[in-house]
């Protein structure tokens, strides 16, 4: 069938979404409308619905989910292996927020390959983090096989496993996960099919198990139906993004076989313009919206999580907009934190007075500078809201943020958090090898504060880490020969205990002023990564210290912990002090 005739053209072109289905025309590949809609037939001709009250009615596919299915089964590709044309999609990913009808959608997808596909002897495994999840995934199949009445003769289902087999074509449907060493190294013989529930908690050693599954069969498919995580760090979240690149048909990471479908808030749009807006952006992450999502249901849960606090909105984030978030349990307030923005440089700082924390790291963590900037002018062009008033105008500060991590870092965490852009932009400073430069840091400060003619009154810092460090910053460097060649601050050095009392009281101030906008910033990626990342613990005594998500965690609190020793500057210094003061 090639060339094509006028009317697979025609249907080729009404069915190009991204970059990547160009490439794909021009590679020969085709959109095969007849395939995919035989396909979207066979679905609602022997699936049914299994659950509330039209359960056992025939599955009617929305017309977003149909036109994943047409996508996915209608585009072919020349296969010289087969000498044939098969599925040009081998791999995909489907995102959106939660109850979009994912479960039953996946269920008739592992259903239509067990049955409707046609290759005797296939093997289609669901797959899940652990057992519990995966037979919650495998049992909405088997309640749609049991509903069917064309199907539930046909197919044998073992109560216990809940595997299925189809016996006209001796195909099998099978449960996996990715709970225990011993059924990780069973999964080494795959040979089929592989579709996963929520991609965004599947264990990585699990995924790289399967990622060959079915590479000797002639349609096999890897894929999943899923919203996105609260780990960024994780196999979900790099899915994502092999996904996007492949739409995009990204220079270098091009995969004209991988199906990108995503649902989305665009992670630019401000948490308070969703509230504001919601009937404008909660569309994007909810392609069943006014079907299946009641408009009225969800932009009431919007309004009643946004109400209640970070913790909440950051669920409702997740589960209803379909965003990646970076903690369950969040400790400062994002949507303050995005509207407290300004647009201001070095420049506009020049001799203000300013506290200098500093939080220190040798290899995997960042090196993290906070100069913090008493601001009595109050925000610039903001008018009061959120309870704070011209009394709160003294409190307002400006905070200037400086970080510093070594490129061996930078390279290794870079496909997850994107640092090497950040580094390119001057977000981020980058050191070479595999330790964070000390000097370079020094330096950095020193050329900020000269250049500038920053007031410098104090600097704070962790005695356990930065004791030498603080010195030579702030009285200088001489050579072996008592020549200057560095030239030091010149101000005030503090030692911030790092314990839960030495840290609380600057902690509870900043998350007050930020809450209530008084903590103006620029824009910069690091610092807000930092603050969507930041959890709190908390002591019975209602104390708290800032820290990170998980111990060994991949994100970093680094310039958070600096605002936190500058904030102490900034609460209690009212006059010249000592050399060197014991917090």
């Amino acid at each position: 069938m090639w060339p094509p005739p006028p009317e697979i053209i025609r249907d080729t072109r009404a069915w190009i979404r991204c970059e990547a289905d160009e490439a794909a025309v021009k590679a020969g590949m085709f959109m095969d409308l007849e395939r995919g809609e035989q396909v979207c037939e066979w679905i609602e001709s022997n699936c049914c619905l299994y659950e509330g009250s039209r359960a056992g009615e025939p599955l009617k596919l929305l017309p977003a989910w149909r036109e994943f299915f047409i996508r996915l089964f209608g585009w072919v590709r020349w296969s010289v292996k087969w000498d044939g044309w098969v599925r040009r999609f081998t791999r995909f990913g489907f995102w959106a927020a939660k109850k979009n009808a994912k479960s039953p959608c996946l269920a008739a997808l592992n259903v239509y390959l067990l049955c409707g596909d046609g290759e005797p002897g296939q093997k289609v495994y669901m797959g899940a983090m652990n057992g519990d999840q995966a037979r919650i995934s495998q049992l909405h199949s088997v309640n749609m096989i049991r509903q069917s009445p064309n199907l539930n003769d046909l197919c044998k289902i073992n109560n216990t496993t809940l595997n299925i087999e189809h016996l006209p074509t001796r195909s099998k449907s099978i449960i996996i996960t990715g709970d225990n060493k011993r059924g990780q190294k069973a999964k080494e013989g795959f040979n089929g099919s592989v579709l996963f529930d929520e991609m965004h908690v599947v264990a990585d050693e699990m995924m790289r198990r399967v990622s060959r599954a079915g590479i000797s069969r002639r349609q096999p498919l890897l894929g999943s139906m899923s919203t996105c995580g609260d780990d960024r760090n994780c196999i979900g979240y790099e899915w994502m993004k092999q996904g996007r690149d492949a739409a995009d048909h990204k220079p270098g990471r091009e995969d004209l076989q991988f199906l990108h479908v995503e649902y989305s808030i665009p992670d630019d749009v401000a948490d308070v313009d969703i509230v504001n807006e919601p009937t404008k952006y909660l569309p994007m992450a909810n392609p069943v919206w006014g079907q299946i999502i009641d408009p009225d249901e969800i932009v009431g849960d919007c309004k009643r999580s946004y109400a209640a606090g970070p913790r909440e909105w950051n669920k409702f984030l997740q589960y209803r907009a379909n965003r990646w978030i970076s903690s369950t349990n969040p400790w400062l307030d994002t949507s303050a934190w995005a509207a407290s923005r300004e647009d201001f440089d070095l420049e506009s700082l020049r001799g203000r007075e300013c506290y200098l924390g500093i939080d220190l790291a040798r290899r995997l963590d960042m090196v993290g500078a906070a100069f913090l900037f008493p601001w009595p002018e109050g925000p610039t062009g903001v008018a009061p809201k959120d309870g704070w008033d011209d009394g709160d105008k003294g409190d307002t500060v400006r905070v200037w943020p400086m970080a510093w991590l070594n490129q061996e870092t930078v390279t290794m965490r870079d496909p997850i958090y994107g640092l090497a852009k950040w580094g390119k932009d001057g977000f981020l400073n980058v050191t070479p090898g595999n330790t964070t430069d000390f000097q370079r840091v020094k330096k950095g400060i020193r050329d900020a504060v000269f250049a500038f003619e920053l007031q410098v009154k104090g600097v704070f810092f962790d005695k356990y880490y930065a004791e030498e460090f603080t010195q030579q910053l702030v009285d200088g460097e001489q050579d072996e020969a008592g020549n200057t060649i560095a030239r030091g601050l010149g101000c005030d050095r503090f030692t911030v205990p790092q314990t839960i009392t030495g840290l609380t009281g600057a902690s509870c101030e900043l998350e007050r002023r930020i809450r209530k906008r008084l903590v103006r910033h620029p824009a910069n990626p690091v610092l807000d990564w930092q603050v969507e990342s930041v959890e709190v613990y908390t002591d019975p005594n209602q104390n708290i210290r800032p820290r990170k998500p998980e111990p060994h965690s991949a994100k970093s609190v680094d310039l958070i912990l600096a605002m936190v020793m500058a904030m102490v500057g900034e609460m209690t210094m009212k006059e010249s002090q000592p050399r060197v003061h014991i917090l």
